[in-house]
Order: structure tokens, then sequence, then C-alpha cells
């Protein structure tokens, strides 16, 4: 028995670990965009460190996608569920104006944290601009539901927790943008908590990816216009 126990906190830890790997590696493709702001005039630069945050983004998709393969619980359904999809971001929509009245009218924010440190990494230099800009709809949703939905989910409580699942991939999606509110922590929680339903009752990790990226596209288009002046 206790043989047994040593076992299974030491498979647990080892789960653990592994999102704690993911979830630092996500957090650093950014530094070389900041890192390229630092001489927004230096086009070479600009270029190397494009490249380098894309390069970056690509390992962190390619080792996620191997660890996710490895401990899915569900089968694979085929196509995209519209239906899921379309529902999915109408209740991300309904949910950030609920959350963005309560925070503004709480803590007089009209942003979050997170969106105003992304607004300051733009507008720097063209070419790291534009690549930010696509990663943000793009590789970002497909490295971010891999791990905090296709690896998270999968690794912890049995196949049928749904609530579970998602209350624990809310959290820790939450925790890895910045918050600096009660109310923000709580929105982007919500929003991990409605990935995972989309993610949990597809079976396919491609629909929670669509939403999040038709969600991250949305946000991004009009962060760009205001900075504009659009």
């Amino acid at each position: 028995m206790r043989k047994i126990r040593i076992s299974k906190l030491g498979n647990w830890f080892y789960r653990v670990g592994i999102v704690a790997v993911f979830f630092l590696l996500v957090q650093v493709p950014p530094v070389a965009v900041i890192i390229a702001n630092r001489d927004p005039t230096n086009q070479r630069l600009a270029i190397s460190l494009a490249v380098v945050f894309v390069v970056m983004f690509l390992v962190i998709i390619a080792g996620a996608r191997r660890v996710y393969r490895h401990y899915n619980q569900l089968p694979v359904a085929k196509g995209i569920n519209w239906r899921l999809v379309v529902g999915g971001y109408l209740t991300l929509i309904v949910g950030m104006m609920i959350f963005g009245w309560l925070n503004q009218w709480l803590f007089h924010q009209a942003g979050t944290a997170n969106n105003e440190i992304i607004r300051q990494l733009l507008n720097h230099n063209l070419i790291i601009t534009v690549v930010f800009v696509i990663s943000s709809f793009t590789l970002t949703p497909i490295a971010e539901e891999l791990i905090f939905r296709g690896i998270l989910t999968n690794l912890f409580f049995n196949r049928t927790a749904l609530w579970s699942k998602m209350i624990l991939s809310g959290l820790v999606f939450s925790a890895a943008h910045t918050s600096t509110t009660i109310i923000s922590f709580l929105l982007y929680c919500f929003m991990g908590m409605v990935l995972t339903y989309v993610y949990r009752q597809s079976g396919n990790l491609k629909n929670s990816i669509l939403v999040h990226g038709i969600n991250n596209l949305v946000a991004m288009l009009m962060m760009v216009m205001s900075l504009t002046g659009s």
C-alpha cells in the first residue's frame, strides 16, 4: 500500500511538472518582442528576433502536441462543431462584457493589465508588430490550447469530470495572464472554462483553438485600430 501511494504521488508530481514546464515555456517567446522593441530602428535585429519568436512557438507547439497525443483521454472527433464554436464565442463575448463592466465599476479599469501589456508591445517596429499580431490569433491559440486544454485537462481527473477540468484549466489559464484585480483574474478564468467546455464537449481541440483564435483576432484588431486612431 505504501509503495502504491508513493508511486501515485510521484506520478502526480510528474504531471504537475509537465504542466509547469509548458506553463513557463509559453511565457518565453514574448521576450524576443520585448528585446526587439528596445531598439526599434534596428531592422536586422527585428528580423532575427521575429524568426526566434516564431521558432520558439513552433518548438513549444511541437512538444505540447506530442505530450497531448500521449495523454489524450478522448477519441478525436472529426470536423469542426460550428454550434459549439459559435456558442462558445458568443458566451465569451457576453462574459467579457459583464466582467469588463464589473472591472470598470469596481476598480475603474477600462481594460485588463494583460491587454495593456500587449498594447505596449505593439507599434514600435513594423516587422515585430506584424509578426506579433499574426501570431496572436494563430500560434498563440494553438500553443495555449494544447497546453491549457489538451495537456492540462487530460493529465488530471478522470475523463467524465467535466467541471473539475473546467475549473482547473480556468485557474491555470488565468494564472498565465497578468491580472491586477480579482475581476480580471475571474475574466480569464471564465475564458479558460468556456474553452475547456468547447474542447471536452466536441472532442476536438481544433474547436477551442478556433474560438480562441477568433477572440484574439477581434481583440487584436480593436487594439491596433485604437493605436492607429482608425
